[in-house]
């Protein structure tokens, strides 16, 4: 499966739209390329691992990557990685994901959103830990939340949020 998707990646101050590259079922392949050229390549288990494996190379020559699956908050669940990770998780420290939580991976997110693969695996950490809290399980807002977590549906691309201007040189 190849696909094509607009990237927005954000460049000395500006945000600018790159064309990403996705190659193959598993291993998956990226190709993030610029009007210039190419840009970087990675290679990966699901697309998310692959982006993972993309930014920091990215980040040493100043260019952030505007998209959910580079949020400090986000990871797929098992069953979502193991169908290429095309989805994941924005997560929250008290209350669990649900369906409501799901965003594709390379949807648009604003820049402040992100961070570096090690602040999202603090994060990650930091989740887990809170999800063993007793809390929890003694909070009846979590258990509601929890119990009506079916009654949502995940987020769709939606281009409200995609930014206005598309600068296709830097």
């Amino acid at each position: 499966m190849d696909e094509e998707i607009p990237l927005y990646v954000r460049r000395d101050g500006q945000e600018l739209q790159w064309k990403m590259t996705v190659e193959g079922d598993g291993p998956w392949h990226l190709r993030l390329e610029s009007p210039h050229g190419v840009e970087a390549t990675a290679m990966g288990d699901n697309v998310f691992e692959a982006l993972r494996s993309m930014r920091p190379g990215l980040a040493s020559r100043g260019v952030e990557v505007c998209c959910h699956g580079a949020r400090t908050d986000v990871r797929p669940s098992g069953l979502s990685a193991s169908h290429g990770a095309w989805m994941v998780y924005v997560l929250h420290l008290w209350r669990p994901p649900t369906v409501r939580d799901l965003v594709p991976t390379f949807g648009y997110c604003p820049a402040e959103l992100t961070g570096s693969t090690e602040e999202q695996d603090t994060y990650w950490e930091k989740h887990l830990k809170s999800r063993k809290n007793w809390f929890n399980f003694i909070n009846p807002v979590w258990w509601i939340y929890f119990l009506t977590a079916s009654w949502g549906r995940p987020k769709r691309l939606d281009l409200r949020y995609a930014p206005r201007r598309q600068h296709d040189n830097p």
